[in-house]
């Protein structure tokens, strides 16, 4: 199993290597999900990467990988600061499997993702809190607020993204989804 981390090495954090091939194999052979999520722990930074945008694209096509990961996913999310780490793990977490208090450990952990200064994270913090919102209409209204709140820094990507996430939420009001 160690190989299949072998095939993430490599380049640098410009490109994503192996990683959809490997979100690929994954999919087609769950047992390697564990070999690859065990990446996000490595010191190589581009492994670190690439392991999180492998187990991000898998679970994103198979979320039942993800069961039995709420805690550690949790922990990377509290310990880790590598952009490319934090922006998978935030786009990971609503397809966690959650207790009511790990969902609000999640929440909090994406509220601070909001701080950080790459935007990718930050837009991926608010997709994923518009994702929680969607699905307990109890925080739509402060999550509308706190990505009005980001939407105030003028930066380009956010500002798109906000617009649309706060259509978004609206839309699911008026249609009755939250």
């Amino acid at each position: 199993m160690a190989d299949i981390l072998d095939r993430l090495r490599g380049g640098d954090r410009r490109s994503t290597g192996n990683a959809d091939a490997v979100a690929e194999e994954i999919v087609a052979n769950p047992d390697l999900f564990n070999a690859v999520f065990s990446g996000l722990y490595h010191d190589d930074r581009v492994l670190r990467m690439r392991a999180a945008d492998a187990v991000e694209k898998a679970s994103q096509k198979y979320p039942e990988l993800l069961s039995g990961y709420s805690s550690k996913i949790i922990s990377i999310l509290e310990s880790v600061d590598q952009q490319e780490v934090c922006w998978h793990m935030a786009q990971i977490s609503p397809r966690l499997d959650l207790t009511k208090s790990e969902e609000k450990k999640i929440i909090e952990l994406l509220k601070r993702l909001l701080l950080h200064k790459s935007k990718i994270v930050r837009v991926s913090a608010m997709d994923a809190m518009t994702c929680f919102a969607e699905r307990d209409e109890t925080i739509v209204d402060e999550v509308k607020e706190i990505i009005k709140e980001q939407i105030k820094s003028g930066i380009p990507s956010i500002l798109s993204r906000g617009r649309k996430l706060l259509q978004r939420l609206e839309r699911n009001v008026k249609n009755g989804q939250t």
